[in-house]
């Protein structure tokens, strides 16, 4: 009944001030209050509050549309009343007007809410700021004492709609002819997940570089997945390569020449020492 009651006074006030001559009188005789006041808000009175359901503060999301959901409360107090509401989003130029009271009506709400879907935000960190304005009002015998109260709400949160970009650097698409074969890759922004997957099989984590041990001989193919903090997906191009057998390590030209030479030195020094023998027991007889 008060919050009626002031709203009711706020109207002819407005009126009183509009409507000249023997009106004024008329109308001061129906207002309840013969003096108003506007002061500052006393101790104890109640601020507006924002509640705000979406976006969630400090939150990382991986869309371009976002919904913005808020209410406003009087929080049952008589006392206050709201006169309007607006934000500021940092990536548009002007304040969004989303509610206004109508002085005229003796009725303010005490509980409005607010819900809309943002489109095409841009990747990177935002902040939307909501400002809700009214003010208060009580009295004292004959005068109405009028305040204005302001209630700010600032939202800071993340767009990050675009996955990483990943790239294998090792293997290359070529033959290896071992069965250990490094794996090397790069990630354009920190992730939150790393796996790859060889042959098709279910994926292996990783927490960096690596080393593919024993495999076998054949053909493979390989991919990295890298997920980043906000869930988006980036996925490698698939690189196809070889394991084949080592073929067997021939020895130098000039090894087996050398060892050709030797051979036959041992062999010439045998059939030497052969023929002194040879010549020796010839000679004795």
């Amino acid at each position: 009944m008060r919050k009626k009651a002031f709203a009711l006074t706020f109207i002819l006030t407005v009126l009183i001030s509009a409507i000249p001559g023997a009106f004024i009188v008329k109308l001061a005789q129906a207002n309840p209050y013969m003096y108003h006041e506007f002061v500052s808000p006393p101790a104890g009175s109640t601020p507006l509050v924002i509640s705000v359901a979406a976006p969630k503060n400090i939150a990382i999301y991986n869309v371009n549309d976002i919904a913005l959901t808020f209410n406003i409360s009087t929080q049952g107090t008589s006392m206050n009343y709201l006169l309007g509401a607006y934000y500021k989003a940092d990536w548009m130029s002007d304040n969004v007007t989303v509610y206004k009271q109508n002085t005229y009506s003796p009725e303010f709400p005490e509980f409005w809410e607010y819900s809309e879907t943002l489109r095409n935000i841009p990747d990177g960190g935002h902040s939307i700021v909501i400002t809700a304005w009214g003010g208060g009002f009580y009295a004292e015998g004959l005068t109405a004492y009028n305040f204005d109260m302001t209630t700010i709400s600032v939202i800071n949160f993340t767009i990050d709609a675009t996955p990483p970009k990943v790239s294998i650097l090792s293997p290359e698409n070529k033959t290896y002819d071992l069965s250990d074969v490094p794996l090397d890759f790069n990630v354009s922004e920190s992730s939150s997940i790393i796996r790859y997957s060889i042959d098709g099989q279910d994926n292996s984590t990783l927490n960096g570089n690596t080393t593919l041990t024993g495999l076998p001989i054949g053909r493979h193919s390989l991919t990295v997945y890298a997920w980043d903090s906000a869930g988006n997906l980036g996925v490698s191009e698939t690189v196809v390569f070889n394991v084949a057998k080592p073929e067997p390590e021939l020895l130098p030209t000039a090894t087996v020449a050398l060892a050709s030479a030797g051979v036959a030195m041992v062999v010439a020094a045998g059939l030497l020492v052969y023929f002194k023998k040879r010549k020796r027991g010839l000679a004795a007889v």
